[in-house]
């Protein structure tokens, strides 16, 4: 079932004409950019759109794809309308790539999720809450390319397969109308031009701890942005993404299997870390902090006991350990020597214990009060795999990494000797 052309007629009136209504002065502001080849987005409140009409809202849900084609089409009808109503057009220019970014999904089971989306949840369009624990460089994607049929002269373009991470499936007859059958065509896109490429990064999120009942491992799932979308978010960010939940796989070999992967092609990404940082900090608080070393000015060593009394309460004692998870918590200063050279002001922990001495408790306490965590582990791995992982990435589920920080707590009774020294050279 797709959608009809007057389903498509009624999407593109009504988005236009909210966009017009509720993101004048956005539209506005980027048709007075210099920049004609830049991607420029427009973020779309749902909840906004949908209560305008509630039928483009069930479009939407059942077909987004098609849907987000829509929006950006009538995105640039409402920038050429603005652009030929202004009374100062020289100042102002068309831009050809603007999309449409849809933010603020009702928090209902069926559009939010906190967990990693399953198979069930292929074609929908979700808000997907995690943190980033690896991000790709950004690479060149070329999406289109255009053929001539060496019979008819007919030129028609053939864009990637997203389902085939983007390989170019090449047609088996000419695409021309009037019935050319012919099976020999010549690419025309030997030479690629910009306009066929565009901006292209995978990021690898994972679920957030806090949000995981005891016991349970966090997952992970890969996270395709275009455009303006790359570069938006850093490995350590708490991040909301908004996209259609869809699958991939590698093209077809005889003799080998075919493992489909489950992905989300965002639509829009939101950090949610600078929420998270940028605490107020009110007069209240400010004087209690005061207050507090003013009663301890005789012995700040008893209010800094204090303090590590109440940290990590689940665990009693351990006072030198808890000292030592404050400090690499509240950081340093970086200094510059004679020489030039910049030291980290921030060291890294190493806890070493018996199995139940409460390392694990402290890194989930690390990673619920910090902003930016990503809490993993290197069980199950191997030793060239773990040294490459603990060397340049972030392994998966025991191995906390914070801003300049690093806590890799190990279970020495699952470990074997040779990993022993991978973690020691590490």
């Amino acid at each position: 079932m797709a959608l009809s052309a007057d389903q498509v007629n009624l999407i593109g009136q009504v988005f236009e004409s909210y966009v017009l209504e509720h993101h004048r002065d956005d539209i506005l502001g980027i048709l007075r950019e210099a920049d004609d080849e830049a991607h420029y987005p427009v973020v779309v409140d749902a909840m906004t759109l949908f209560e305008t009409n509630m039928e483009i809202g069930e479009y939407f849900n059942a077909f987004p794809t098609e849907v987000l084609v829509i929006f950006d089409s009538a995105l640039r009808r409402a920038a050429l309308a603005e652009l030929q109503a202004a009374t100062t057009p020289p100042q102002l220019s068309m831009k050809q790539n603007l999309h449409a970014r849809v933010s603020g999904l009702p928090v209902c089971p069926e559009l939010t999720r906190e967990h990693i989306p399953k198979t069930r949840d292929v074609g929908h369009f979700l808000s997907v809450t995690g943190t980033v624990i690896r991000t790709s460089m950004v690479k060149v994607l070329e999406f289109e390319r255009t053929y001539i049929c060496n019979k008819c002269k007919h030129v028609f373009a053939i864009k990637a397969d997203f389902e085939q991470y983007y390989a170019f499936c090449r047609p088996s007859a000419c695409l021309n109308e009037e019935g050319c059958n012919s099976i020999k065509f010549t690419c025309l896109s030997g030479t690629t031009s910009s306009t066929c490429c565009r901006d292209y990064q995978e990021i690898k999120i994972q679920e957030q701890v806090q949000r995981l009942s005891v016991g349970s491992i966090p997952r992970c799932m890969m996270v395709i942005l275009e455009d303006d979308l790359v570069d938006s978010c850093k490995s350590g960010d708490d991040i909301t993404v908004y996209g259609v939940v869809m699958q991939r796989w590698k093209p077809f070999h005889e003799g080998a299997r075919c493992n489909v992967e489950l992905v989300l092609k965002a639509n829009y990404v939101k950090v949610n870390n600078e929420e998270l940082a940028g605490v107020v900090i009110d007069e209240e608080v400010r004087k209690e902090f005061e207050d507090f070393w003013e009663k301890h000015k005789n012995d700040p060593l008893a209010g800094r006991n204090e303090i590590l009394a109440s940290l990590c309460p689940q665990v009693f004692g351990l006072y030198l350990v808890k000292l030592a998870v404050a400090m690499v918590l509240a950081g340093g200063v970086q200094r510059t020597d004679a020489t030039g050279t910049r030291i980290r002001g921030e060291s890294h922990l190493l806890l070493v214990g018996d199995p139940g001495t409460g390392k694990s408790q402290f890194l989930k306490y690390a990673v619920k009060i910090t902003p930016r965590s990503v809490l993993t582990a290197g069980i199950g791995s191997t030793s060239a795999a773990l040294f490459h992982w603990t060397a340049c990435h972030m392994p998966q589920d025991l191995h906390t990494c914070i801003p300049n920080a690093c806590y890799l707590p190990l279970e020495f009774c699952l470990h074997k000797w040779p990993y022993f020294v991978v973690i020691h050279h590490t």
